[in-house]
């Protein structure tokens, strides 16, 4: 078998410490990393470096779309560089890979829809969600009807994590379109995945703010004419903030900085965010089933929940525990289904995802998560962005014609 020629657009975090070096450990007979870029072409040398491979560098996207000894592309960059770097791709009639979201604007998803069917390529949305075993669990027993006709999801995710996304570039609606979209996207179209493709979000409602990580509520006391930040490394109360993040790798240091000027350790308090740290979106289906997806960035721990009710019972999935819970509607029965724990990022379903791309190129089987997939979900979520913003119920019929056939999956 010929190996596949990649190449990997945005060497950040996600790019090398995720793609780059899974294909370089796990696939390195069969692909070969032929190129990167980035606009920023030190942080490419150190990510090329740091997964000890030969490979050519670009300063820019478009060079690397273009070359004739690449089959497929993974686009890791900023979220409001998706789309234009889909559409590179495939307008060079490349396979592609996206992290979620696909777009941060519904027309923009729309663009890269028309341009995938157009060329027909395998493009594959990084939805690692769908490939978690708790979600393929309870997406299994909806199968089996253990539920009957599902009427409601809640999904909740604490993330500790998360109170770092306001050090860094997710802190920013001009790069994200708000948290909703970066980071909700998730969980929307794990919400759309249980729900079934029969079913469609019609309106969304939205609440939600900067209720912890501000300026007035810095979680220790400022010393007379001493100011705290702009950045947790040159921060003169970096020993005492609880909240402290240092970032130790070399994608980020001095040389990559001068080239760009951006640090991923802003003050999280200071810094000139304009994302929620808390927040709940409500979402209706066009067959009257309800859903709400909660999300928390200011907590000390990280789990997703999520909470089905059913005509024939409920289920529960927890991914802390890894155990998905059947309560049958009319018995006092519980089902527990505990799940072995699997290796990986995201819960194994980093070298899931990846290797089910790569599968579909050679095999030209359906992605998990399709294009079609990748704007339902950003739909919700710019509703529900839009929601907030002008405190009133977003109908998506409003965002796009949802009748219409490039929404259609092709057979």
């Amino acid at each position: 078998m010929s190996k596949l020629r990649v190449g990997i657009i945005g060497t950040g975090g996600r790019g090398i410490n995720c793609f780059g070096k899974n294909l370089v450990e796990q696939h390195q007979d069969d692909v070969e990393i032929v190129a990167m870029a980035d606009r920023n072409l030190p942080r490419a040398r150190k990510g090329r470096d740091l997964l000890g491979i030969q490979c050519d560098l670009h300063d820019n996207a478009a060079d690397l779309a273009a070359r004739k000894d690449v089959d497929a592309v993974f686009v890791t960059t900023i979220d409001s560089m998706h789309e234009e770097h889909a559409l590179e791709v495939l307008e060079n009639d490349k396979h592609v890979y996206i992290e979620k979201p696909l777009a941060i604007t519904v027309e923009g998803c729309l663009k890269v829809i028309e341009a995938s069917k157009r060329h027909d390529k395998v493009l594959t949305m990084g939805f690692n969600l769908r490939y978690n075993a708790v979600v393929h669990r309870l997406r299994e027993l909806i199968e089996q009807d253990m539920f009957g006709r599902l009427f409601s999801i809640q999904a909740i995710e604490h993330y500790s994590g998360g109170r770092t996304y306001h050090s860094r570039w997710n802190r920013l609606k001009e790069h994200t379109g708000g948290l909703f979209i970066h980071k909700g996207s998730h969980d929307f179209d794990v919400i759309n995945y249980l729900m079934g493709v029969d079913v469609r979000p019609a309106r969304v409602a939205c609440f939600a703010n900067v209720f912890t990580l501000k300026k007035e509520a810095l979680p220790f006391e400022k010393r007379p004419g001493i100011e705290p930040g702009p950045r947790c490394a040159t921060c003169p109360y970096n020993t005492e903030c609880p909240d402290v993040f240092l970032r130790n790798s070399p994608l980020f240091d001095e040389e990559t900085a001068a080239v760009d000027g951006y640090w991923p350790d802003q003050c999280m308090y200071l810094s000139d965010k304009d994302t929620h740290d808390q927040g709940i979106a409500i979402i209706e289906y066009d067959n009257g089933a309800t859903a709400s997806h909660s999300e928390y960035f200011a907590t000390p721990i990280s789990n997703r929940h999520y909470l089905l009710e059913g005509t024939n019972g409920r289920g529960e999935g927890d991914f802390h525990s890894s155990m998905v819970t059947c309560r049958p509607r009319w018995s006092t029965d519980e089902i527990i289904h505990k799940i072995g724990p699997r290796a990986g990022g995201h819960g194994g379903s980093d070298p899931d995802i990846i290797q089910s791309f790569l599968d579909c190129i050679r095999t030209g089987k359906k992605p998990r998560a399709s294009a079609i997939d990748g704007i339902w979900s950003v739909a919700i979520g710019v509703a529900a962005e839009k929601a907030r913003a002008e405190n009133r119920v977003v109908e998506i019929s409003d965002l796009m014609d949802v009748d219409s056939d490039l929404l259609k999956d092709d057979e």
